[in-house]
């Protein structure tokens, strides 16, 4: 059985105003390819209601260290009252989203993903041991390594949705 330790829980991100929806879900699918993490989509869900769009995205991108762990960043994006709008840069007129955005992140250190160790009480055993004396400074490493991406990750996605790249028409 998988070993999941949390790292980083319900770390938000909330956002209202102008901002183009497919440019960012591609800069966090961008993100993580940049930094070595597979893409891994859980929930899609979109569905048209009288203030807007709403849509819902669940990814849990990982990045396997080496066969017994993996590191995963859970991402839940919520945007609801999503309507297009028209916008004005640079004396060109085009349309853009407006909306409100929430992005929840969670971070795990998974053990144990190949499920080599469960399935005799003795390999339980051995990899509760090898976990907490052989194995714990890698972890702990780990576990670093994933929280400097957590914070990476929150850090530009803030960046990028604070832009004023746009000016709503009047």
């Amino acid at each position: 059985m998988v070993e999941r330790k949390i790292i980083v829980s319900d770390l938000e991100i909330g956002y209202e105003g102008l901002f183009d929806s497919a440019d960012l879900f591609r800069f966090i699918e961008d993100w993580f390819q940049r930094n070595g993490y597979e893409k891994n989509e859980i929930k899609n869900v979109e569905r048209v209601g009288e203030k807007g769009k709403y849509v819902y995205l669940e990814i849990m991108p990982y990045k396997e260290i080496n066969d017994y762990t993996k590191t995963e960043i859970y991402v839940k994006i919520r945007i609801n009252d999503l309507v297009e709008t028209k916008v004005k840069k640079d004396k060109k007129e085009f349309k853009i989203n407006k909306g409100k955005a929430s992005i929840i992140m969670d971070a795990f250190v998974a053990s144990d993903i190949r499920y080599r160790w469960a399935s005799k009480p003795l390999f339980y055993l051995t990899r509760v041991i090898f976990n907490k004396f052989v194995y714990k400074e890698y972890m702990e490493k780990f576990e670093k390594a994933l929280m400097e991406d957590v914070k990476n990750f929150h850090s530009e996605l803030k960046a990028y949705l604070n832009l004023e790249r746009y000016k709503e028409q009047a």
